[in-house]
């Protein structure tokens, strides 16, 4: 096993697949429009930090039009990703011009800048937060920061705006709204 994949898979350990439920992607990009000023059609950006199989990101792209990337350690995560837009394409429910705004790249979340963006989307185990400091420090000022059922802990940079509670059946899922400041 080479260096890159030894990396790759103790990242994965750090930081496993766990997906987001998707019958709360409707409510939590309600509040980014109501609350956020996430507004469809734009020339606004987000980003999934670990986009797992990329719900979040076609989510947002083909329902909100707007540019969506994905960031994923996992090629075959990445594969799965793509192999989904590709069977949404065959359904034609959605015009073809938002498939374009779906980019997802293969990529460690830990090397990115995320000057460019307006909505920062991430799951991350609180065991791994201590090292996304050098990563948000990148986002701009008044980049929303959407945290899936982990509160981001000790960053003195973001401020918690909003945080809301999802319930799906007996389950609790709680999303923190943060602002880069």
């Amino acid at each position: 096993m080479n260096k890159d994949n030894i990396y790759s898979f103790h990242s994965q350990l750090a930081l496993p697949f766990l997906e987001s439920n998707e019958s709360t992607l409707d409510h939590i990009f309600s509040i980014l429009e109501q609350k956020f000023h996430l507004k469809p059609g734009s020339k606004q950006k987000f980003i999934d930090l670990g986009s797992g199989n990329g719900q979040v990101v076609i989510f947002c792209a083909l329902n909100y039009n707007i540019y969506s990337k994905g960031i994923e350690i996992n090629s075959y995560l990445v594969e799965e990703s793509e192999e989904r837009i590709e069977e949404l394409k065959k359904k034609a429910k959605y015009d073809k011009k938002r498939f374009k705004n779906i980019h997802i790249k293969q990529g460690d979340l830990f090397d990115q800048n995320l000057e460019r963006y307006d909505f920062i989307y991430i799951f991350s185990l609180p065991t791994m937060q201590k090292y996304l400091n050098h990563v948000f420090i990148t986002a701009k000022k008044g980049t929303i920061i959407i945290s899936y059922k982990y509160p981001l802990a000790n960053f003195a940079f973001l401020e918690i705006l909003h945080t809301t509670n999802i319930k799906i059946k007996k389950d609790e899922i709680l999303i923190y709204f943060y602002k880069k400041v």
